[in-house]
This record gives C-alpha cells, sequence and structure tokens, in this order.
C-alpha cells in the first residue's frame, strides 16, 4: 500500500504540471528512475519474506519459531533499531539519489538530507506564536523555497524574478532561528542542525516532501552564470530546468 501510495504521489505532481503546460516530458520520464528500483526493492523483498516464512527447511524454521521471537523484542528496545524498522517500512527512508530532477547545489552542504531526493526531515517550528511542524508548513502541493538565516541576508530582486516566474508553483518560506514575524522560527535548534545549516542555506522541497535542491549560501542564481561558464547551478536554473514554461498570466 505505502508503495502504490508514494507512486501515485510522484507521478500525480509531475502529470498535473505536465497538463499545465508547465513542465515537459522529461519531468514524467523521472518517474521511471525514481519510483522503479523502489518497486523492484519491494518485490525482491517480499518474495524473500515470503519464501523464508513458508519454508520447511528445518534451519529456517528454527530461526522463524524460536530465534526471532526472542531477539525481535529485544531489538525493538533500541531507539536507533526501532526508527530504522519504521522509516523502512513506511518508506520515508527512500531517497531518489540517480533522478534526473534533483541536483546538489554549490557550494555544497556537508551535513543535512542530500539533494539526492532524501526527504526533508521534520524539527517543531513556530510561526507568529503558532507552535507547528516544518513539514506542515511546507505541505501545500508546491515547490518551497525554505531560505535559512536571516531575513535581510537574502536579495530581494532575485526573490522576485522567482516569484514572478513561478507565481502558483513557488512559496519562498523564511527560516530563522530568532521570532521574527512571518517567519518560520526554529524554536530549539534542530531544523537548522537537521538541514546542516551553520550559517546561511536555500533548500528546495518537491511537491511530495523531497529535496529536490540544496545549496550554502545566499546567491540564489548559482556561482555560475552562463554558458560561458559551462553548467548553470543554482536554485533558479533548477527550477527552470523543471518547469521550463513559466505560468501563464491571466488575460
Amino acid at each position: 500500500m505505502n508503495t502504490g501510495i508514494q507512486d501515485a504521489w510522484n507521478l500525480g505532481w509531475k502529470l498535473a504540471l505536465a497538463c499545465r503546460g508547465l513542465a515537459d516530458q522529461a519531468l514524467l520520464d523521472s518517474y521511471d528512475a525514481e519510483r522503479r528500483p523502489i518497486g523492484q526493492f519491494v518485490v525482491r523483498f517480499t518474495d524473500r519474506a515470503f519464501a523464508v516464512a513458508t519454508s520447511t527447511n528445518p534451519i529456517l524454521r528454527a530461526i522463524r519459531t524460536r530465534l526471532v521471537p526472542r531477539v525481535l523484542p529485544l531489538a525493538l528496545r533500541v531507539d536507533r533499531a526501532l526508527a530504522y524498522g519504521f522509516r523502512t517500512i513506511s518508506q520515508l527512508g527512500i531517497s531518489y539519489r540517480h533522478s534526473p530532477a534533483v541536483q546538489e547545489g554549490q557550494p555544497a552542504l556537508r551535513r543535512g538530507p542530500k539533494a539526492g531526493g532524501d526527504r526533508l526531515p521534520d524539527s517543531r517550528i513556530a510561526q507568529d506564536g503558532q507552535v507547528g511542524w516544518l513539514g506542515e508548513a511546507l505541505a501545500a502541493p508546491r515547490f518551497h523555497l525554505p531560505l535559512c538565516g536571516r531575513l535581510d541576508d537574502w536579495d530581494t530582486h532575485q526573490l522576485a524574478a522567482l516569484r514572478s516566474r513561478h507565481p502558483d508553483t513557488l512559496a519562498v518560506h523564511h527560516l530563522s532561528r530568532e521570532a521574527v514575524p512571518g517567519a518560520l522560527h526554529d524554536v530549539d535548534g534542530q531544523a537548522f542542525a537537521r538541514l546542516g545549516v551553520d550559517d546561511t542555506a536555500h533548500y528546495f522541497i518537491r511537491p511530495d516532501g523531497h529535496v529536490g535542491y540544496r545549496a550554502a549560501g545566499t546567491d540564489l542564481h548559482g556561482p555560475q552564470h552562463g554558458p560561458q561558464h559551462g553548467p548553470q547551478h543554482g536554485p533558479q536554473h533548477y527550477l527552470t530546468h523543471l518547469l521550463p514554461h513559466p505560468t501563464p498570466r491571466p488575460a
């Protein structure tokens, strides 16, 4: 069931953007690159688990009926083992490291979730005095750009250009260590720690909650500008690569 739900969610947001004329076929092609390996793993795991559960081999039967009932309760007392088991069964630990729809920016962050399609780590935040969770604040079905750092660190012209090109497909958020009106306040420091941010950084979170792009610093253009410098890197280039057609403006 978890696999089917995530298959539908992965394809759904890509198909919606393509049907609106904002994305090309390349974004739809990334579905196979991201989800086929997951499906193959689930099939292999299920087949092996069924074979072990129904085997008449004396050794496997002894492991299944005597060893596992004794070892499993002990293993579940270890928080790390319990968390690993939960993330594996729920498939919250899935990443899309080889997807064409993710990109690691420069300068690179050394810690935190990789921009190889890792899921955004959740943490406690507050906004205008209301305590909640980062995942809830970034749950709307669109791309999210959390800007980590002080509000005045960011170039307002770069932000305006992004908002203008993607008015209803991109939500910009400020994630701050201080309680600032309108910003997401990292109340206990866990948000910055789990994102691997020491000073400033920016992330692109895809509509399915996975990290599509991340980089340290505040330059939303990226360190390379123009074809004379080779391939471009930066959140503006990343989003334009996924959504090459700007949102049509109302007549």
